[in-house]
């Protein structure tokens, strides 16, 4: 009963009073720590947006439950900060922001690694020139010592020019080539090759987001998240999950080639395809286009083994932003875009969901 009434009060907020009222009814009044803890659940977690309505409520009702368990003691007070550290950890974002920064460790892992080959390359052709240098510069003495003539010494030190030269060129050719390779590295996805990595594409987006701005033109923004993703890597494996995200690379990469889009993966199983002098609603319909070949696409799934397994069912869901005079920066376009595609799940997901629609609910 105690519990319930704390519940009930605590959704009332009606300020410090009924707090006291709480604290004396469960025997801590006037503690520090305990006021803290009704204060977090009472005030703070309701504005939270990391968490659902029902979420926020479990929060509160476990919490309070715990309180429920007297007498309070300190190691009532620790488990209860436990038990709101674990509610924070595992939340769905978080698990994203988790999800994205191993993305990027990896990726930048094969980067390091790859410059650090380069490193030695360099250094390796560097000892090659040199000593290629001072054989040269050998058999040049020794041909202007042997040689009977000038017009024979000068016939050999051609010779030996054209040999240095044309390794220099093949050279040449080879460190561009490298630098190609280093460059496809630092700016596509080491899994997904067909998309831009996360660090191209914030690049890139604040380098249309300048020229946008100073031409006028639209920008848009889609953010991509597959739906229960984690259920298919539990579930299928991860290797299946690396194939339902080969197989979405392509489809989004396809369909941003259509409209000069730029595709990147932007962490984990969630995608971006930023659109130049596009406007909300033209992205909308390019979005809902890219969800329903998602949908209509079979994604076998294939076993540790190689072997075919059943078709598994795979969609999307969809957030689609707009810059605007009340969103100009990169980063509000990137979060609008983002709680468009939260939207698009609360909805059931399968679904496409546009910041607007978001303004226009909440001022309806």
């Amino acid at each position: 009963n105690e519990v319930g009434m704390a519940r009930k009060q605590c959704k009332q907020q009606n300020g410090l009073e009924k707090v006291e009222e709480i604290l004396a009814r469960f025997g801590v009044a006037g503690d520090a720590d305990w006021m803290a803890v009704v204060l977090f659940v009472r005030n703070l977690v309701t504005s939270l947006t990391h968490f659902t309505e029902d979420q926020k409520a479990d929060i509160q009702a476990r919490v309070f439950e715990e309180m429920g368990k007297k007498p309070l003691t300190k190691e009532s007070f620790a488990k209860i900060i436990a038990r709101l550290e674990g509610f924070f950890l595992e939340s769905p974002r978080v698990q994203d922001l988790r999800d994205k920064l191993k993305s990027e460790q990896d990726a930048f892992n094969v980067l390091y690694d790859e410059m650090g080959r380069v490193f030695t390359e360099i250094k390796s052709s560097n000892m090659r020139r040199q000593t290629s240098i001072v054989r040269l510069g050998e058999h040049t003495e020794q041909a202007i010592m042997a040689a009977p003539d000038r017009s024979n010494v000068v016939r050999q030190l051609r010779g030996m020019l054209t040999e240095f030269v044309a390794q220099a060129r093949e050279e040449a050719r080879g460190w561009e080539e490298r630098a190609k390779q280093l460059e496809r590295t630092a700016n596509f996805d080491p899994l997904l090759s067909e998309l831009y990595s996360r660090r191209a594409f914030d690049a890139q987006l604040a380098e249309v987001a300048d020229r946008c701005a100073r031409e006028g033109k639209p920008l848009s923004l889609m953010f991509i998240d597959v739906d229960r993703f984690k259920a298919i890597n539990d579930t299928q494996g991860h290797m299946v999950g690396d194939g339902v995200l080969r197989v979405l690379a392509a489809i989004v990469s396809a369909h941003a080639l259509q409209f000069s889009g730029y595709a990147a993966r932007y962490g984990g199983e969630e995608l971006v395809v930023l659109c130049e002098d596009m406007d909300e609603a033209t992205a909308r319909l390019r979005a809902e286009a890219i969800r329903a070949d998602v949908q209509r696409c079979p994604f076998a799934a294939k076993s540790d083994d190689q072997k075919p397994g059943a078709d598994i069912r795979v969609t999307v869901s969809i957030g689609v932003a707009q810059m605007t005079p009340q969103r100009q920066s990169t980063g509000d376009l990137v979060l609008a875009a983002d709680n468009a595609m939260y939207a698009a799940k609360g909805r059931g997901r399968n679904t496409v969901v546009a910041a607007s629609e978001m303004m226009n609910t909440r001022s309806a």
